[in-house]
């Protein structure tokens, strides 16, 4: 799913990333899935409305140490 999400967002689509927070047989039921088959993650894919900027990153010093615990 992972991989999916990323290369979608590098094709300039829109995803997000959904566990756990939908009924599995109304989801079995719509797409057709086996009873035996799991579902255990959903995305929706498609043009966002609106780009947003990424979020400013903390630097690696910031996040990082070594060879001691800080």
């Amino acid at each position: 799913m992972e991989h999916l999400i990323l290369a979608a967002a590098e094709q300039g689509l829109g995803t997000c990333w959904i566990g756990g927070q939908f009924d599995e047989t109304i989801v079995k039921e719509a797409l057709g899935i086996p009873q035996e088959v799991r579902v255990v993650a959903l995305t929706p894919l498609g043009y966002p409305d609106h780009v947003t900027k990424p979020r400013p990153r903390k630097s690696i010093e910031e996040i990082t140490s070594k060879n001691y615990w800080e």
